[in-house]
This record gives C-alpha cells, sequence and structure tokens, in this order.
C-alpha cells in the first residue's frame, strides 16, 4: 500500500483512539474481501455460490468469496443474476428492511456505479418505484447499463444534478445520499485514493456534501428518511456534516438496530446514532452511514419530473431496419415476460463469451430463423438475429466485453 499521508495519521489517531487507530492500520495493510450480491428478481430458489467464503450477515443476498475470480468471463454476471459490491455497502439492505415495509418512491441521487440502487430495490416492499440518478455523464451510462442488466422495470435512471431534483416537484419517502468523499475509506482498495488524499480535498469535499443534500432536500417529503453516507472516516465529512443537517435543514436521527458481532463502530464525534466500518474491524471497506427523518412541515411541490433527462425506464422501444423490428436489450434482460414472443437458445460457455464479446456466433441447426434471445444456462443475454449459417449480434457495441485473455470458466461460474 502508498504511504499515508502524515495529515491523515495524526488526525484519524486522535479521532479513534490508539487501539481502534491500531486496528484500522492492520485491516489497511491486509487482502480486501472480495463480495457480490444475488438478485432475487433473477436468482431462483435453492440457488448456490460457489467459491463461497460465508454471507454477509447484513445483507440476505450477500456473499463473501474465498478468493476473486475473472468475473468478466462470467455470463450470468452480464444476465443480471449478480453484482460485485462491497460488502460494507450492502448495509444499505438492512436499513431499509428495518424502516420500509409498505411500497414507497424512493430516490438514489449520487448512484453509479448501481451497487446500492440495485442493493436498495432488492429490499423494497413490493410496489415501490426507484429513480437512480447520476450527474456525470460517463457514469451515468454505466448505471444505466448495469440497471438495465438488473431487470426490474421499477427503476428510472435519470443523468441530473441534485438541484434539478430539487426543483422538479417529485417527492420521495426515501432519499440515499451517496456523496462524493475524500475516499479514505477505499484506501485499502484503490491506492489512487491515496495519492488523490489532502486536508484541501476534504474541506472541498464536505462543503459539496452540504450543498448536495441541501439542493434535493426539497424534494423529501416531510417525515422522509434520508441516509446519509460516505466512504470516508473523518468526522468533518460524517459526524459534523449529520449535525448540520439536523440543525440546518431540520431532521431527527434514526437508530438502525444492529448485532454486536457485526463490528460496526459508532459515532466518533457527538452523540447522534452513525455506522462507521473499519476495515480490520468489520469485514469490508471504509463506510460512514447515518438515517435521518425529515422534520417540519413543507408546502409540497406540484412538478410532475420537469427538466429531467430520463437514460431508461423499464423496456426500451425497439429499433425498426427495413421490415424488422430489432428489440431492445432491455426486453431481454427484464424480468417481464414481453420477451417470451422470441424463441430462446442456450448456449455453451464459449458461444455466451463470443456473444459478449459482439462477435458473430454459429447456433445449432434447429433454432428458428429471425430474432432470438441467446441465452446462458437458462438466463438471457440478448438478442441476435439468426440468418441459418450464422447469427447477427445484438447486443450493444458499448457493452461489449474487451478482454482477449479467455480461460476454461470452471473458476470463474459462481452461480448454480
Amino acid at each position: 500500500m502508498e504511504k499515508l499521508p502524515d495529515s491523515f495519521l495524526s488526525y484519524t489517531r486522535q479521532l479513534l483512539g490508539d487501539e481502534l487507530f491500531g486496528t484500522l492500520l492492520s485491516g489497511l495493510e491486509a487482502e480486501a474481501p472480495v463480495s457480490i450480491r444475488l438478485n432475487p428478481y433473477k436468482c431462483p430458489k435453492g440457488t448456490t455460490v460457489g467459491n463461497a467464503g460465508g454471507r454477509v450477515p447484513w445483507c440476505p443476498e450477500g456473499w463473501y468469496l474465498n478468493d476473486r475470480p475473472t468475473f468478466t468471463l462470467d455470463p450470468l454476471l452480464h444476465a443480471g443474476l449478480y453484482y460485485v459490491q462491497e460488502a460494507s455497502s450492502m448495509f444499505i439492505s438492512h436499513i431499509v428492511h428495518t424502516l420500509v415495509h409498505e411500497p414507497v418512491t424512493a430516490l438514489d441521487l449520487c448512484a453509479a456505479p448501481g451497487g446500492k440502487t440495485t442493493c436498495m430495490m432488492s429490499a423494497l416492499p413490493d410496489g415501490s418505484t426507484l429513480f437512480s440518478n447520476e450527474p456525470i455523464c460517463q457514469r451515468a451510462q454505466v448505471l444505466s447499463e448495469n440497471i438495465q442488466k438488473y431487470g426490474h422495470p421499477a427503476i428510472t435512471v435519470t443523468n441530473n444534478y441534485p438541484k434539478d431534483y430539487g426543483q422538479s416537484g417529485l417527492q420521495f419517502d426515501l432519499i440515499l445520499t451517496d456523496v462524493p468523499c475524500s475516499g479514505e475509506g477505499m484506501f485499502r482498495k484503490d491506492p489512487g485514493a491515496i495519492t488523490e488524499w489532502s486536508p484541501e480535498k476534504v474541506e472541498e469535499c464536505w462543503r459539496l456534501q452540504r450543498s448536495i443534500v441541501e439542493d434535493v432536500w426539497p424534494s423529501l417529503k416531510p417525515g422522509g428518511i434520508l441516509i446519509y453516507s460516505t466512504c470516508t472516516f473523518n468526522a468533518h465529512e460524517d459526524e459534523e456534516n449529520v449535525e448540520w443537517i439536523a440543525r440546518e435543514l431540520g431532521a431527527e436521527s434514526v437508530t438502525i438496530p444492529t448485532d454486536p458481532a457485526w463490528n460496526i463502530t459508532g459515532a466518533l464525534v457527538g452523540n447522534r446514532p452513525c455506522y462507521r466500518f473499519l476495515p480490520g474491524k468489520t469485514i469490508g471497506e471504509g463506510l460512514f452511514v447515518s438515517v435521518l427523518r425529515k422534520t417540519g412541515d413543507t408546502k409540497p411541490a406540484t412538478g410532475r419530473g420537469r427538466g429531467l433527462h430520463v437514460l431508461s425506464q423499464g423496456i426500451h422501444d425497439g429499433v425498426v431496419k427495413g421490415k424488422n423490428l430489432i428489440p431492445d436489450v432491455s426486453m431481454a434482460l427484464s424480468i417481464e415476460k414481453d420477451k417470451e414472443q422470441y424463441p430462446l437458445v442456450d448456449v455453451d460457455w464459449p458461444t455466451a463469451i463470443a456473444y459478449l464479446r459482439r462477435e458473430s456466433v454459429v447456433l445449432p441447426p434447429e433454432t428458428p430463423r429471425g430474432i432470438v434471445r441467446i441465452a446462458f444456462r437458462g438466463q438471457d443475454l440478448g438478442f441476435a438475429k439468426n440468418i441459418g449459417n450464422r447469427a447477427n449480434n445484438l447486443y450493444p457495441q458499448a457493452w461489449a466485453i474487451k478482454t482477449t485473455y479467455i480461460k476454461e470458466p470452471c473458476n470463474n461460474i459462481l452461480i448454480y
């Protein structure tokens, strides 16, 4: 690991105390755990996970793995059966299961690449709707791809700034603000986070974080829940911002019950309930979470989402080419049944990888001519047009896997 900045070390030692600080340093030197989260809408009952190293205790769909496989070479990842997600961030599942017991309208404000959005949707009651937003255009495209692979039609992906939501008139029962931060919790996983860290960045981040929450605050209903989270350790971006939200915007803290065996550290400044995940103490990366309920009464907004830039919502319309309607890949990946009008062709692993690389593929001779669904182990990957001697690949060019290193699949297929 890169050498940690002296200013980070001195401040963090003072914040945590010698014993907890020593635990953190040991954790940062250890190998990072690997974890995945199953998609409950696509994984049938009785699904097992190969290479499993145990369950993530705060998320019913979460699993630790014994080592890191080459995820890119597992077609079931691309089919949306699971998501590679850091275990600490799956704590969102526990929060939602604890607090939400009837359908709600929710927003994940800073959502790319999609881990917390899909984790939240997996925990929300049936009938809920979820907006998943990312302000940065390139990251929003990645978010849209991952949400389409997840396949749930009740998620709308947008590319907007927080103030656009605050002015949209939309009202939410639940908002997750996993705000941009100085990234101290990623030091073990991402060496670049160390070189980019500075006291000046911490200062810049805590100001940005307050601005983000303030901009979206009009979109939270009175009595609604705000989940505030960062992947950093310092109290400036964590407890101090939570205190500011409660005092300046009007909110009360919400306590989330936890198991002592999870080894989650509480607030280090003040006495509001907060949840801090520290490498070496908890099995996961660094994360801070606090849950707040909006107090007071505000005039309800009357708009209906005007000004929002929607990237994806449910199944996209197909494209007419000549006399043919080419269905969108979102139909194949959706949990909806519209796709069943097209024949399903289950292919072997080499053919599935060739298809995901957007190469031409040869299908079995009995395959019907025309548009078919390409699947691996019964799980849809996308569409192809079978013309007999070969099939035209209709997988999105932007989604094609680029790796040229292809090996046997035995260590890459995780879901059975």
